[in-house]
């Protein structure tokens, strides 16, 4: 594994705190979480014939945005620190 492998893998795992922080800002307690599992699973017919299509889809939207915002935090983290560490090479 190249060094980029190792700084990635290492920027994941220092960034729990954030990825805590940004499920604060997202979910409301455990059980939003877990229905937003539960719906990203559930397909949108189902949802739709009972009764729960658009909360089907707030819930879906909400996950995706974590785990969106999750990569883009580890992503802008290793465009910005390899840029700084291409300036001392």
């Amino acid at each position: 594994m190249d060094w980029n492998g190792i700084f990635i893998i290492a920027l994941v795992i220092i960034n729990f705190p954030v990825y805590r922080f940004v499920y604060k800002l997202i979910f409301s307690d455990p059980e939003d979480f877990d229905e937003s599992i539960k719906y990203s699973f559930t397909p949108n017919l189902i949802s739709f014939f009972r009764g729960k299509y658009w909360q089907d889809q707030w819930g879906t939207f909400k996950l995706r945005m974590y785990i969106l915002l999750c990569l883009a935090v580890v992503a802008l983290e290793y465009m910005l620190l390899s840029e700084v560490i291409g300036y001392f090479h």
